[in-house]
């Protein structure tokens, strides 16, 4: 059995074979057939047409069905997601205020390490200048002694020669009175000698005298 779109090409052909009318513009159709074709046609256009509404109620059904498991996964999907977006930022709330009292606690002890780095670099930069003070100080009081003890040394190294210069002076005395002293004993002594050996001559020759007289 032939649809209504064939009986419709069956017309189109049957009307294509038609003899044309010599000065008319008009064709010689087989009338019959044409007839039959659109006997046929009314009566299969309305199963045609059932055939059609069918197509589309069921075209329909799979559109509501489409859309309606659409809308589903789509509500489905909303409502994942706003669960996730619900969860990410809940989740991101708690990272945020860890974050933030990590911050803080990090802020805390960075200003207390600051804080306790400034109380030693104050305690060292007074420990250097203590440091400092005490060094010059003891350099001044080093210097001082140096200087007392080169003014001593000087003093004593001084008082020394002077002692020295005074001893070798009262030597140098001492040893002329005593050359002096020495040379005048010899003197005396010298002296007494010739006197002494003047005098044992002259008894000498007395006594030689009177032993053997005169033989000149």
């Amino acid at each position: 059995m032939m649809n209504v779109q064939g009986l419709l090409d069956k017309i189109e052909d049957t009307i294509d074979m038609g003899s044309k009318i010599p000065l008319s513009g008009k064709i010689a159709v087989d009338a019959e057939t044409i007839k039959q074709c659109i006997e046929d046609i009314r009566y299969d256009l309305p199963i045609e047409i059932e055939k059609a509404q069918e197509v589309m109620s069921h075209h329909n059904n799979i559109i509501t069905r489409a859309n309606n498991e659409a809308s589903s996964i789509v509500s489905s999907a909303q409502t994942e997601a706003d669960g996730i977006i619900s969860a990410a930022k809940e989740k991101a709330s708690g990272i945020a205020a860890t974050a933030e009292a990590n911050a803080k606690s990090t802020l805390a002890s960075a200003s207390e390490q600051a804080k306790q780095m400034i109380e030693s670099s104050e305690i060292t930069r007074l420990a250097h200048e203590f440091s400092d003070r005490v060094r010059a100080q003891a350099t001044a009081e080093a210097e001082n002694i140096v200087r007392n003890a080169k003014s001593q040394a000087e003093a004593i190294l001084l008082d020394a020669n002077n002692q020295a210069e005074e001893t070798k002076s009262k030597a140098d005395k001492w040893a002329g009175e005593i050359r002096s002293a020495a040379a005048e004993f010899v003197e005396d002594i010298m002296k007494n000698s010739d006197e002494v050996l003047s005098s044992n001559i002259a008894e000498i020759r007395k006594a030689r005298q009177s032993l053997f007289g005169d033989r000149r």
